[in-house]
């Protein structure tokens, strides 16, 4: 088979900057080359453990596609599903093989490549003690009393920890992302404040600053986002010399921004949704067994939204129902681009 190997998917992908899962085809011809194509990806057939691995992977890809992805009607091909030999996923998705399995076997392995992604080492490992330690910062300025919550002796509405992400979750939101490896995830670990009115947003960002609970010198910029506060409005009040508590009033009957004053942009956003999010890094420290420290950095996510936007993201187009409507809706177009 003569093959120009500069028009070679890989090459292409490569050079153009796209992601492997959205190429139309894997050109690999024969079993000995889909065998060292899952050698340099990192898997040996001939491991026991690799093989279980690769297994559980390719059942939970097709689970996936069948609970979020496929509408009613229609149905992955049963001798598909049958099949446990990942190299004949390769070759059918290369065009070697029944011409109707195709699609359907880059569409599992796209989403099995996906899942191979779908955690993070150091979260795997550490996840009890990174939450601990990031969370140990907050301890002690966080008061709930029955039905009240402060933050220092800022009032609050209330304050939520995220939990775990499941792998899923994960996956879908690495689908929708061109990178679509792991690194993308930023909110394994998450704090959000609800205020009762946006100035007390500021009042929160402020007071995490004067008593050094976020170390704003390690907060990602290309992950921050504002569709809260209007910042030319507040320096333009500054500007005239207007008292904070004059700003804290007419910020209230102000409307929400309309253009996001930010660098980070999440495509399922609803525009109706308001909140700020920032992302930083906290330097992390674990206890070997030897008694020295593995240190590293982490990332976490702390959103602030105040009551009114908060209650709006509940339902109607800015709810969460919604937004995962709409991140299901674009993952599926990017992994079965051949269904209506």
């Amino acid at each position: 088979m003569n093959i120009n190997p500069w028009r070679s998917t890989s090459v292409r992908t490569a050079l153009e900057g796209r992601s492997f899962i959205d190429a139309k085809r894997i050109h690999i011809h024969t079993e000995q080359e889909a065998n060292a194509f899952l050698t340099c990806y990192g898997f040996d057939l001939q491991d026991p453990a690799d093989l279980e691995e690769i297994e559980m992977l390719r059942q939970e890809a097709i689970e996936l596609i069948e609970q979020e992805l496929l509408k009613d009607g229609e149905v992955i091909p049963p001798e598909l599903k049958e099949q446990q030999n990942v190299i004949q996923y390769i070759l059918n998705a290369s065009g070697h093989g029944k011409k109707e399995l195709t699609p359907w076997s880059g569409a599992i392995l796209r989403v099995l490549h996906t899942l191979t992604h779908s955690h993070s080492y150091l979260n795997d490992l550490y996840h009890d003690d990174i939450r601990k330690q990031i969370f140990q910062r907050f301890d002690g300025h966080i008061v709930k009393e029955n039905d009240k919550c402060s933050l220092g002796d800022i009032a609050l509405v209330d304050v939520e920890f995220r939990t775990v992400k499941s792998r899923r979750s994960v996956a879908m939101k690495l689908l929708h992302k061109t990178e679509n490896v792991a690194a993308d995830i930023f909110d394994w670990i998450g704090i959000r404040f609800i205020t009762h009115s946006r100035a007390d947003v500021l009042d929160v960002l402020a007071f995490l600053r004067v008593q050094h609970i976020l170390t704003y010198a390690n907060i990602k910029p290309s992950r921050s986002r504002n569709t809260l506060i209007d910042l030319t409005w507040l320096d333009q009040c500054f500007d005239q010399g207007m008292p904070v508590e004059q700003i804290k009033e007419k910020m209230q009957s102000l409307v929400y921004p309309t253009i996001e004053q930010g660098t980070s942009t999440n495509p399922f956003s609803e525009v109706s949704y308001h909140s700020v999010q920032i992302t930083c890094r906290q330097r992390i420290k674990i206890i070997q067994p030897n008694g020295k420290h593995l240190c590293f950095y982490f990332p976490f996510e702390i959103q602030l939204m105040d009551q009114h936007s908060y209650l709006a993201s509940r339902e109607g187009l800015a709810s969460h129902a919604e937004y995962k409507k709409r991140q299901r809706n674009a993952v599926r177009k990017r992994v079965l681009p051949f269904l209506p």
